[in-house]
């Protein structure tokens, strides 16, 4: 999936997105692990379309988490997710992160990276708006 169009400046707004996120586990005691998926920053004192795009990938991860079908999610998004769940939710509280974790966490980023892209690609800002617009 290329993600080079005639708005070159795509690709770097979505990694640049997907990277303002952190991913945490509610209960790491719970029998199935809910993660919640936040911006590690204040997200008001980013570019608007930054913002935005901020929201989409949210809403978009959450579709995700129940496997909602509204747009293309293909069951690798929903096991890459469920996979950094439990990597996350086993990880001793304060510990370093795990070599494991972490290449959870970059393949579900890559995923989340191309679902946004699959989702807004016909139109950019239109569909950024109304996947963020979910969010609100």
């Amino acid at each position: 999936m290329t993600m080079i169009t005639a708005d070159d400046h795509w690709p770097a707004t979505l990694q640049r997105v997907i990277a303002t996120l952190e991913f945490k586990v509610e209960d790491p005691q719970a029998i199935v692990p809910v993660m919640e998926i936040e911006s590690r920053q204040d997200i008001h004192s980013l570019p608007a379309l930054i913002q935005t795009a901020v929201k989409a990938t949210m809403e978009l991860d959450h579709w995700i988490a129940v496997e909602r079908m509204e747009i293309p999610v293909d069951r690798e998004a929903v096991l890459a997710r469920k996979q950094l769940a439990r990597a996350l939710a086993i990880q001793p509280p304060g510990s370093a992160q795990s070599p494991f974790t972490t290449g959870y966490e970059a393949a579900y980023r890559l995923r989340l990276e191309q679902l946004v892209w699959a989702a807004i690609a016909d139109h950019p800002r239109r569909r950024l708006e109304e996947l963020a617009s979910a969010r609100a």
